[in-house]
């Protein structure tokens, strides 16, 4: 069974801006979309859903659910020049493939990638045995953890910066590295996206930045929460931000949807 979270999700995925009106976290045993109408920008779908209500009882009920629906045309602007366009002197070659062969391989790549970028704005790297990277500019050094997948581990690395920040003062920046997406080490990205969310709140706090590596683009750095307070490496972080939405809508159009059980395909 899926959430109810899960399925809006699923729906947005495919271009559908519907939401069931349902707690997010409700057990969906089974979907049927019982009648579909085009209304001017978007959708009219009846639906018939069984679920498993906060009592733990099993419910069956019909919804009127209206949304947009995402043209084509829109899909398309997801320009793979603008993606490209970077604020970098020197570029990495990308990658073909999305995943890694273990996780030595996305660590390894991971370092690449966020060392060529600090290095490219100056920074350079520095002894330090509290952090897996660390570097420095003008006086100001930046604290690096890396983490192949958010989880318990990640999370871990994070209390450590938070514990680095308190020891070396707020002059400096701290940052932990993870994958853009995960799914090929084992993290869906609703579930990345909700550890995020989940630990966003004191890591900005806290002032530690969540940055995500592109997995195809070494190049391609997305700060997931607080930006670095140095100047130029806050104006990279910036501008790769406005191309975060078009690459993570790029992932979702392009990867294979699961199937919301009961759902008519038309759809």
């Amino acid at each position: 069974m899926l959430t109810v979270g899960e399925i809006n999700s699923t729906f947005a995925e495919k271009g559908v801006q519907v939401q069931l009106p349902l707690p997010a976290d409700y057990l969906v045993r089974s979907l049927q979309i019982l009648e579909r109408k085009k209304i001017p920008g978007g959708v009219a779908l009846l639906l018939s859903i069984r679920f498993i209500n906060d009592k733990g009882e099993e419910v069956s009920d019909l919804f009127h659910c209206e949304g947009a629906v995402e043209s084509e045309e829109k899909k398309r602007r997801l320009s793979e020049k603008d993606i490209e366009q970077l604020p970098l002197d020197v570029h990495l070659p990308l990658r073909s493939q999305e995943g890694f062969d273990d996780d030595d391989a996305a660590r390894a790549y991971l370092t690449e990638a966020v060392t060529h970028v600090v290095k490219d704005k100056g920074y350079s790297p520095v002894e330090s045995h509290d952090v897996d990277l660390c570097f420095e500019k003008e006086g100001r050094r930046f604290f690096v953890e890396l983490a192949v997948r958010c989880d318990d581990h990640a999370l871990a690395k994070a209390e450590k910066l938070i514990a680095l920040r308190e020891k070396h003062g707020v002059d400096h920046d701290y940052g932990l590295v993870i994958p853009a997406f995960q799914e090929t080490l084992g993290v869906p990205l609703l579930a990345q996206e909700r550890w995020i969310l989940r630990h966003q709140e004191r890591l900005t706090i806290n002032r530690i930045g969540v940055f995500g590596v592109d997995n195809w683009n070494p190049n391609l750095l997305y700060a997931f929460s607080v930006h670095p307070g140095q100047k130029d490496l806050k104006r990279y972080f910036m501008m790769t931000g406005s191309k975060w939405e078009l690459v993570r809508s790029r992932y979702v159009l392009r990867r294979p949807i699961k199937k919301v059980p009961g759902t008519d395909s038309s759809v």
